[in-house]
């Protein structure tokens, strides 16, 4: 007889009502659960405890609404292999603190009072992605040729006209040593930038080298960079080569330059300046060899204005400054380029590329992308995965943040509203297919694919009118 595979959920809460309302709902679906009331409680039950999902709020002990602590929980879990799907919950939820989630590789964003049909089909839905995912893997794995995975892969060729002019720029620079700061939104994708520069550039036999130094500590930061002898400091157990060396001869990319505190910007600007540096636990003084590339979504000079990121250390990164467009300013390439990216996780994935329904094409054209490249990339992947038919359709995609009917007609026509929340947007939405349905709650509710009782409580809970 074969064993039923029981699905273990964590529910990371400050609220022992929350968890004990969730928990007692998932146990009656049958899903094994488990409880903390922390992040670091969360870790440490990680540590010892295998888990297919975990249910996170983003608020706890530091403040109430910024959801800070649960975005630090979840660059914690992207640096674990094999970290399980997260389902974000919040009372406080906002657009911008939703798309940095879902940029941190959260699988999707609830609002509290959450809906327990909702909550089960999220669930349902990630632990289905996931099996599915490890499944293509493994057969991928299985059936891998001993050729890298690129080979065979065609590069994409840009459409708009403003990729094609930012590349024909970039082109006149990039044999060159010159230092270049890549600027833009969150996953526009200045690390494939980075690649391409490294590719065209004079240093190509040369190793490409990234670092996130949003990502090190301040304890860590020297010896990550520079390196580190036997003995240096307490935990330094052999020697250690720094990112500047392992770069020699090549590229070294510092992404996120902008969150280095004042004093890591001061330890960075001597080696940027002299090209000198000395290794942790050694007085001999190298010089470095590599061009250096650096990236950030803030703006540096606003930083240097506020007294947060040194004048002389941004004189010294931006030679060349190149600022890549957001995604929904290129409308030429979105079809395109999601076209391109099923056919690169076709191949990851061992299966057969899928076209795109038309409607699916209109929907991505109106979609807003407050992540960017790497949003759609993830939006491909899932549909691939998802879909059970024989192109791709809108229900695939599942396109977090804005709807197809009541969203479309407002994301065309404006820009993204950043500052309104999840709860502003719901109701924006509800009353146009209202109004739209003259309205009649049974015709709206078909529309919004939600129950008509469940159409009702948000009419009572938003005030709107309608007529029965």
């Amino acid at each position: 007889m074969r064993a039923v595979l029981i699905m273990t959920v964590l529910i990371i809460d400050d609220n022992l009502e929350v968890r004990l309302s969730i928990a007692y709902f998932l146990e009656d679906q049958g899903f094994d659960v488990i409880e903390a009331d922390s992040p670091d409680i969360a870790k440490q039950l990680l540590s010892v405890k295998a888990v297919s999902l975990i249910l996170l709020d983003m608020n706890f002990s530091r403040d109430t609404t910024s959801g800070a602590e649960g975005l630090c929980f979840l660059r914690w879990l992207k640096m674990r292999k094999d970290a399980p799907a997260v389902i974000c919950l919040t009372g406080w939820g906002s657009v911008a603190l939703a798309v940095q989630a879902l940029q941190l590789g959260a699988s999707d964003f609830i609002e509290k009072p959450w809906q327990n049909d909702a909550l089960l089909a999220s669930i349902q839905q990630q632990l289905k992605l996931s099996q599915r995912q490890q499944l293509h893997i493994e057969l991928a794995a299985k059936q891998a040729q001993p050729k890298s995975q690129d080979q065979g892969a065609q590069k994409y060729t840009w459409q708009s006209h403003v990729m094609n002019e930012l590349e024909a720029r970039l082109q006149r620079i990039a044999q060159t040593d010159a230092s270049i700061l890549l600027c833009g939104e969150s996953g526009v994708g200045k690390s494939h930038v980075v690649k391409w520069l490294h590719e065209k550039s004079r240093r190509v036999d040369g190793p490409l080298v990234s670092v996130n130094v949003g990502a090190l500590s301040e304890s860590l930061f020297e010896s990550e960079l520079f390196g580190h002898k036997k003995g240096a400091f307490t935990d330094a157990k052999a020697d250690r080569v720094g990112r500047f060396e392992m770069a020699g001869g090549g590229t070294l990319f510092l992404d996120e330059i902008a969150t280095l505190s004042l004093p890591l910007q001061a330890k960075l600007l001597r080696v940027l300046e002299s090209g000198e540096y000395e290794v942790l636990g050694s007085s001999k003084t190298q010089r470095s060899d590599a061009r250096l590339i650096c990236a950030t979504n803030a703006d540096l000079t606003q930083l240097v204005e506020q007294g947060e990121f040194r004048n002389d250390l941004l004189y010294r990164i931006n030679t060349f400054v190149f600022e890549l467009p957001a995604l929904r300013q290129r409308k030429d390439d979105i079809v395109p380029f999601a076209k391109y990216l099923l056919a690169t996780h076709a191949r990851r994935y061992q299966m057969a590329s899928k076209p795109l329904s038309d409607d699916v094409c209109a929907a991505l054209l109106h979609y807003p992308w407050p992540g960017n490249i790497r949003e759609l990339s993830h939006v491909m992947e899932r549909a691939l995965l998802m879909s059970d038919e024989a192109h791709i359709t809108l229900n695939d995609c599942q396109l977090r943040l804005a709807r197809p009917n009541a969203a479309q007609t407002v994301a065309a026509s404006a820009p993204y509203p950043t500052d309104q929340t999840l709860a502003d947007l719901e109701k924006s939405a509800i009353e146009q297919v209202l109004s739209e349905e003259k309205g009649v709650v049974s015709n709206a509710a078909k529309r919004l694919g939600v129950s008509k009782s469940s159409l009702y409580r948000r009419i009572e809970k938003y005030g709107l009118k309608s007529e029965g």
